[in-house]
């Protein structure tokens, strides 16, 4: 567990050195303008797109944890990790696409221990630890209440996204700055997509050819009874009148 603390306690690091490289910086423009772009689609339509973000999410959490597993077992060869990473996540993405409350905890558990990793920024074991479980808490809320959450969660990442994004575009580096665009991103996210996701009875839900049959209920025996002594009236009334 301390090999994954010093991992996080150095990626302030590990990211400077990142966007100070050669590449990053010819391309500065670019990666963040993709971004940009992906974080207001998943903030605006993330419960629209919900099937490949759930693939995401499952590919992601598939991944670490086989990176964990693997690192555990003090495996050497990066092949064998490069496998076990692409293969395990693979699977998760399947498994989250064909499985819908696997792939919505799937998708919430990684966005909550994301965002609890960005803002923890764990450095010690029950930190670390702390950021799995609140992962865990909002995939299990997900499975409850599912358009409550993913809607608020993927707003949450796609307004980060896009606020740090832009901020960095537009020289707002800062910290007031890229804080504040990526929570109004987030609050505007929220506001669009519980508008334009409301809830459906059960019977908006059904399919046309369901909603017709249930117009013409079928007969019950005890409604098939009753047509019987209606005849069965009508003849004796009838009967009583010829004799008159």
């Amino acid at each position: 567990m301390s090999y994954f603390t010093d991992i996080f306690s150095n990626m302030p690091q590990l990211g400077e050195r990142l966007t100070g490289s050669d590449m990053f910086t010819q391309f500065y423009t670019i990666i963040f303008g993709v971004l940009l772009v992906l974080g207001i689609l998943n903030c605006v339509f993330g419960y629209r797109l919900i099937r490949f973000w759930m693939m995401v999410g499952g590919f992601f959490v598939g991944a670490v944890l086989a990176f964990i597993c693997v690192r555990s077992m003090d495996i050497q060869d990066k092949t064998v990790w490069g496998a076990a990473v692409l293969v395990t996540g693979i699977i998760f993405a399947v498994i989250a696409f064909l499985i819908y409350k696997a792939g919505v905890f799937l998708l919430a558990a990684g966005i909550g221990w994301a965002l609890s990793i960005y803002f923890i920024h764990p450095t010690s074991s029950a930190a670390f630890f702390a950021c799995i479980l609140i992962g865990i808490a909002l995939g299990t809320l997900a499975v409850k209440y599912c358009r409550e959450v993913l809607i608020v969660a993927t707003s949450l990442i796609g307004g980060l996204i896009a606020g740090v994004s832009l901020s960095r575009l537009g020289g707002l580096a800062e910290f007031p700055y890229g804080i504040g665009l990526s929570a109004g991103f987030a609050l505007l996210g929220m506001l669009i997509q519980f508008a334009i996701n409301k809830p459906h009875n059960e019977e908006e839900d059904a399919e046309p050819e369901n909603r017709v049959e249930s117009e013409y209920p079928e007969e019950t025996g005890d409604s098939v009874e009753n047509e019987g002594e209606k005849v069965y009236s009508q003849r004796r009334k009838r009967k009583s009148t010829s004799d008159r």
